[in-house]
């Protein structure tokens, strides 16, 4: 059964503590340095994706300024230390970013990119006899809660008529999902690549389904109100930077998944299939539709009880960067 949070629950499952020191568990806190010059941003990254795949396109090349980089498993713990001031930017999607939203965090959304789902999936161990979301009434189904695995669930429930209270809700680390699926203590787990496509090459797990056509995400960059007013220069350069290197990738899937495997230590079969279905479409501005995208997700949540009230995304997003091409 999914439960109803209350705010400080909402905070606290799904955003960890505020306080530096939880934030940076199990984090390499200190980070990789680039670039050079007076100002320093701090950025969180997941798994490192983020800085690969600029260093593969050559986008760190001549930056005007440092950035020292925090890497994280997921995005919880990136945005919460966003929120603290622990950093100053990442990116999460719009699923995480809704858990943020709901604690009233003193965050913005300041950049989006489109997805269109295909590294976003509900894996069954190999053997499953599951080939529906109906197959799993009354069954345990993994999640990270407040993700986009999470999202995808709750998606996918209702499209099939069924209640979230249908479903053994089973929050879990990605790694303890992965050790649990594979021992049959769960029987599904909803999660994103490269760790789908670890569990499918490894593990022989099968997609039951993606968020392909089931829900529409967007990813969102997420800056506190200190780095937007005392760094937005840098800030505009670096998204400007994301956004190249993001349409250089859409066009070099091997260059991209080598780089990828060579900075995070994947195996490079596990960066491969996962750059085989990442497209991303970066926007150089906030759009109503990106806006309304994230809408329909917090919506989406609400109506499943599993944020406390109805939230305006609108209101946490800064629509006056204009990101140059």
């Amino acid at each position: 059964m999914i439960h109803q949070l209350g705010r400080r629950a909402v905070l606290g499952a799904s955003l960890a503590a505020v306080c530096p020191s939880a934030v940076f568990a199990g984090t390499d806190r200190t980070g990789t340095l680039d670039g050079n010059g007076p100002v320093t941003l701090l950025l969180g990254d997941q798994r490192g994706a983020i800085r690969s795949i600029l260093k593969s396109a050559g986008q760190l090349e001549g930056l005007p300024y440092r950035i020292q980089w925090a890497f994280f498993p997921v995005g919880a713990p990136l945005i919460a230390a966003v929120a603290s001031s622990a950093l100053d930017f990442g990116y999460v999607g719009d699923a995480t970013a809704t858990f943020a939203f709901a604690s009233a965090r003193p965050l913005k959304v300041i950049t989006v990119w489109k997805t269109d789902g295909a590294g976003s999936a509900l894996v069954v161990r190999r053997g499953s006899t599951a080939r529906t979301m109906r197959d799993l009434v009354g069954r345990r189904v993994a999640f990270v809660k407040g993700s986009p695995g999470h999202l995808l669930v709750i998606a996918a429930l209702k499209r099939e008529g069924l209640a979230p209270d249908q479903i053994v809700a089973t929050p879990l680390s990605a790694a303890n999902a992965r050790t649990a699926l594979a021992n049959g203590s769960i029987d599904a787990w909803a999660i994103w690549d490269p760790f789908i496509a670890t569990v499918e090459i490894e593990d022989h797990a099968r997609i039951l389904m993606t968020a392909h056509g089931l829900v529409d995400e967007v990813e969102c960059g997420i800056a506190n109100q200190e780095a937007i007013t005392q760094k937005r220069g840098e800030l505009l350069d670096f998204m400007a930077r994301v956004n190249k290197a993001l349409l250089w990738g859409n066009t070099h899937q091997e260059e991209r998944a080598r780089g990828f495997s060579q900075d995070s230590g994947v195996p490079l079969d596990v960066a491969r299939l996962t750059s085989s279905r990442l497209h991303m479409m970066p926007l150089n501005h906030v759009t109503d539709e990106a806006i309304a995208i994230h809408q329909r997700v917090a919506d989406l949540y609400h109506s499943a009880g599993i944020i406390p009230s109805p939230i305006d995304v609108a209101e946490f997003y800064d629509r006056s960067f204009i990101i140059p091409g």
